[in-house]
């Protein structure tokens, strides 16, 4: 058995008054992907700042740090670009971003893509935008809150505004918990509507888990099939209850915990794929 690990250094919000290691500038963020690369991450899930450390959908600023990390961090090293709206970005807007970077993979949020439920211009314009991305082999990762999310999800293969035969999930807990403070019971509903809307044999799912309890739910996820991102923008605790030193300590204690029940790492192909990277 194995699982795929990603990190996740820094998210939108988080600024470094939360962890002096938190890395906002490129130089940092390239040598975090680096450092953690070297203690197993597969891929790096990106968010880049504007010069007022603020989250920006910028085409050159991702450009630039995407460059950076490649040169160190060399092929093997899977690079998602986030579309994340923070309530500052519209999806005309999110899906602009992808049509010009083309990164090799992207996550998007199916609550901010689509805002309303059955609104005919945001499902043409999601349908378009999905096509595209299959089109340039750009891996999507469809990032779900909830089992509602899911259902969602699941409506959208069945109205072929997403198309094809194998997709990328991403199962967020604890995001909008009290405290964003998950527990790891908190995957069961995801894995049972999972397995309701008969979608096993069809994704390939990864967790992020808020809280000191990530950890657990990671290896919890690994054991059930499913893979892990990890990293600071998801929690700066350990499940000692002690702040981890920086992302890179983070994949460390969870690759040995993977180790210690015989879980393995993904080769770079089969991450690809996990990411929604089909060729």
């Amino acid at each position: 058995m194995n699982s795929g690990i990603m990190v996740a250094p820094n998210g939108a919000r988080l600024l470094q008054d939360e962890h002096p290691e938190l890395p906002l500038v490129q130089n940092d963020i390239v040598n975090t992907a680096l450092m953690c690369k070297n203690e197993g991450a597969n891929a790096i899930h990106l968010h880049v700042r504007g010069d007022d450390s603020k989250h920006i959908l910028d085409v050159k600023k991702y450009q630039e740090t995407i460059a950076a990390i490649r040169a160190k961090c060399k092929d093997d090293f899977v690079i998602q670009a986030t579309t994340e709206a923070v309530g500052r970005y519209q999806p005309d807007e999110m899906i602009s971003l992808i049509k010009q970077l083309k990164p090799q993979a992207t996550s998007v949020a199916i609550k901010e893509l689509l805002p309303s439920l059955d609104n005919k211009k945001e499902l043409m314009n999601a349908k378009e935008f999905y096509k595209f991305s299959r089109d340039e082999n750009i891996g999507v990762q469809h990032i779900l809150y909830s089992s509602d999310d899911l259902r969602r999800f699941h409506r959208l293969l069945e109205q072929e505004v997403i198309t094809g035969e194998k997709h990328s999930i991403l199962f967020v807990l604890g995001r909008y918990a009290k405290g964003q403070r998950c527990e790891t019971t908190d995957l069961i509903p995801f894995l049972e509507t999972l397995k309701t809307l008969k979608l096993e044999n069809c994704v390939h799912w990864m967790l992020c888990a808020f809280g000191e309890m990530e950890i657990p739910a990671l290896v919890a996820a690994s054991v059930l099939g499913g893979h892990c991102r990890i990293g600071f923008e998801n929690s700066r605790v350990l499940p000692n209850g002690k702040i981890a030193k920086n992302n890179a300590s983070q994949v460390q204690y969870l690759k040995k915990q993977l180790e210690a029940l015989n879980i393995g790492k993904v080769e770079t192909k089969d991450m690809k794929e996990i990411l929604g990277i089909l060729k």
